[in-house]
């Protein structure tokens, strides 16, 4: 298996990828439009709406510290009061775009999230140590996310475009469950405004499509709480081929990076779970993502992507990310 150091370079070189051949973009296509996890991967023409629903589920099972795995007895042996074993989570996003212009497009996105969480403990009963199962949950509104697409580049067949997109602090972070906050992973928000700059380029040939995406998300200070979560860093190309007039199938690749919390919440106890050290939240991660889009008659199109990780490099005991689904329906008009 290559290191996450050379999955690095080999996902900078897709981004890089470019071919002498291409035409008129064809926006008809079902391979037009990105594998559905792409965020801002495309713009509208003047006047045009776009409204999208899309449903994403992330399953993380187990643990791991650097690329190795990690059970939770040697999590709770290593003086921590309670291991997470399993996490979901549920996010429903609902988008808007609108393009005043044929050179920038308006975006919003609002999500609707739904976190669950397993936690293992241990009590001596006298007669022998006993495991204690509990979970956690929360839900609610998280960050919005607002800005505008702006196109620099458009030549047969290629184009390229700036995102230039905010997060709104409008995700909790005063979660708790039985009265006590809840671990980072389990908030709702950053607490912070967040910048979300990135450039995505795309093209379309005869008989398939491509694109990239460098993405970075830039938190601005601290939040109410006194942390800041872990800057982000996403890099990923995809490859869309048509194999119906109506149908598409994709496979994009990712790296991410992102670092640990800078500050603390002083009323989590960081040795009570490792969800709760600000110190092991840091990491990156390399995955692929399978996906088909379907155009529909009248503006409809509907899309899935099933997406599993490759490689990840942990600052742990960290709950590993296993995958994730995402469906999506979007109407332009």
């Amino acid at each position: 298996m290559p290191t996450l150091n050379n999955s690095f370079k080999i996902a900078c070189a897709l981004l890089a990828t470019n071919t002498a051949f291409a035409h008129d973009w064809n926006s008809a296509r079902p391979d037009s439009h990105a594998p559905i996890s792409v965020m801002g991967d495309h713009t509208h023409n003047e006047g045009e709406f776009m409204v999208s629903y899309r449903n994403m589920q992330m399953d993380m099972n187990g643990l791991q510290d650097g690329t190795s795995s990690v059970s939770s007895q040697e999590v709770l042996d290593s003086g921590y009061m309670m291991s997470p074993t399993k996490m979901t989570m549920t996010m429903h996003m609902f988008g808007l775009m609108y393009a005043p212009s044929d050179k920038t497009t308006f975006m919003v996105m609002l999500p609707y999230i739904e976190k669950d969480m397993d936690m293992l403990s241990q009590m001596d009963m006298g007669m022998g140590v006993v495991d204690i199962e509990t979970s956690m949950d929360s839900e609610g509104l998280g960050d919005i996310k607002v800005g505008a697409l702006h196109n620099i580049f458009s030549e047969a067949g290629r184009k390229v475009h700036l995102n230039l997109m905010m997060s709104l602090p409008t995700g909790s972070i005063d979660e708790t469950n039985n009265g006590a906050v809840m671990p980072y992973a389990m908030q709702l928000g950053s607490g912070t405004v967040d910048l979300l700059p990135g450039i995505t380029y795309t093209a379309q040939q005869e008989s398939f499509s491509y694109g990239a995406q460098a993405q970075a998300t830039i938190r601005l200070g601290e939040n109410d709480r006194d942390y800041s979560l872990g800057d982000r860093y996403k890099l990923q190309s995809w490859v869309l081929a048509p194999i119906h007039q109506r149908v598409s199938l994709s496979l994009r690749l990712a790296y991410e990076d992102w670092d640990t919390i800078s500050g603390e919440d002083d009323e989590l106890n960081a040795m009570m779970t490792p969800t709760a050290d600000a110190d092991l939240q840091g990491g990156n991660l390399l995955s692929a993502g399978l996906g088909m889009n379907i155009t529909l008659p009248e503006g409809h199109r509907v899309a899935v992507e099933y997406n599993k990780e490759l490689e990840q490099d942990l600052d742990g005991p960290q709950m590993a990310q296993d995958n994730t689904l995402t469906l999506a329906w979007q109407f332009a008009f």
